[in-house]
């Protein structure tokens, strides 16, 4: 079979969730299947719009060269006619037997459509919510959670820097930066044109594939066609060489691992290790830095609360796939305070593989793989005292901490999503489609 992947990035220039799961199983399958993957990235020295093609751990990539030097519109955000006739033509030389699309943020929804005027099988998985929230989080200034799409709130969220447009450090690049959101009128009819358009591509594919229960359900409510939707777990490698710690250490050590952007709510963890009050605990935070939605000072306001405090709290910036087994294991406590729904949560998981307890935001997916006191600890949102709470719980309960450190957990491995994923192209082939 051929499978053609499309990312908005790829490894090891871009190792977030979605990034790391696509090479994953790109990766799995070229064993045996011809895998190609079709991608983005923003270089400044390369021409808008070429495409680089080039083979990576056996798989045939293309990249094309998209830093949003003409953009001209709020639809411009999500569609572009120069890549959707990149890609195209790879349709066109390549011929593969299945499109599975990952993200597009970067690139183009005119991608669906081009795979569909083909009449190949198509495959969409929706990582986070970019097909109903121009910003992917549905999070808006000030971090409110919007739990129900209301247009009335989302007209001053159409700012261009809340979109980390790629734009030169040109005259257009800061024109770009500086566009405020537009009227209250204009921003809903762009934003009815964006439901309309969405709701279109959302009808295209054969299947549509989530990573949990909850963001099926989430999408569903959107008036995605539950018949068409597919809960596949995302699929994680074991975590050879971790030893399972049976009596946690001191300093009792806690850590986060994550992109540092504010829906992650690593804000929230410092404000809670400042409540703790427990000289004998350490606190470590690891993960790039990121510019989120045009706020470019979260990184100076959290390190200045985190010098303020009394304790140990050390940022270690960005690390490598291959480093997470030994952070875990010099760990006593794994925070995951997300602000955000999360879809999924690939670090819950990996806390789950290494031993580690983990303490989680009670909402969303992280709600759906955690039973609090069982497996893991949940917290409310954002609620700094809460988490706290149960931070000092987990420290004062040494047979609450070796119950929830040797919990026996359900973590899909990545050849069960293989397997999945593979009979899911399988089943959608035209003579399968034919008989069903």
């Amino acid at each position: 079979m051929r499978i053609l992947y499309v990312v908005h990035g790829l490894p090891p220039e871009a190792v977030g969730g979605v990034e790391l799961q696509t090479a994953q199983l790109a990766a799995a399958l070229g064993r045996e299947h011809a895998v190609g993957i079709f991608t983005v990235r923003a270089d400044p020295t390369v021409a808008e719009y070429e495409v680089d093609e080039h083979v990576q751990e056996g798989c045939q990539v293309w990249r094309v060269n998209h830093r949003y030097t003409d953009l001209a519109s709020f639809e411009g955000t999500y569609r572009n006619a120069h890549i959707d006739a990149r890609f195209d033509a790879v349709l066109e030389r390549w011929r593969p037997d299945v499109v599975h699309v990952q993200h597009l943020i970067g690139l183009s929804v005119g991608m669906l459509e081009g795979a569909k005027r083909r009449g190949l099988p198509l495959v969409l998985t929706l990582h986070d919510y970019w097909f109903g929230c121009p910003k992917g989080q549905r999070i808006r200034e000030g971090l409110a959670l919007c739990h129900d799409i209301d247009r009335q709130l989302c007209v001053p969220c159409l700012k261009p820097q809340n979109y980390e447009l790629r734009a030169p450090r040109t005259s257009l690049g800061r024109w770009l930066r500086n566009l405020r959101a537009p009227s209250r009128r204009r921003g809903r009819r762009l934003l009815a044109a964006y439901d309309a358009d969405m709701q279109r591509i959302l009808a295209l594919p054969d299947a549509l594939v989530t990573p949990s229960e909850f963001h099926r359900g989430m999408y569903c409510r959107q008036g995605v066609d539950p018949a068409r939707t597919h809960v596949i777990a995302c699929g994680l490698p074991a975590a050879p060489g971790v030893p399972i710690r049976r009596r946690a250490g001191r300093p009792f050590r806690i850590g986060l691992l994550g992109t540092l952007i504010p829906s992650k709510g690593a804000h929230v963890l410092v404000e809670a290790y400042g409540l703790l009050g427990r000289p004998e605990a350490t606190l470590d935070l690891h993960g790039a830095w990121v510019p989120f939605h045009g706020d470019t000072g979260y990184r100076e306001r959290l390190e200045v609360r985190a010098r303020a405090l009394p304790g140990s709290i050390r940022f270690h910036g960005r690390y490598e796939p291959d480093a997470v087994p030994g952070i875990l294991a010099g760990l006593d406590a794994l925070v995951v305070p997300s602000v955000w729904y999360e879809s999924f949560s690939l670090v819950v998981r990996e806390g789950f593989l290494a031993g580690v307890p983990v303490v989680a935001s009670g909402h969303g997916a992280m709600a759906e793989a955690i039973e609090h006191g069982v497996n893991g600890l949940l917290f409310r949102p954002g609620d700094a005292d809460d988490l706290a709470a149960q931070l000092r719980r987990l420290m004062d309960d040494p047979a609450l901490w070796e119950r929830l450190a040797t919990h026996p957990q359900r973590v899909a491995s990545v050849a069960d999503s293989t397997a999945r994923h593979l009979a899911l192209y399988a089943a959608l082939q035209p003579g399968v489609m034919a008989q069903a």
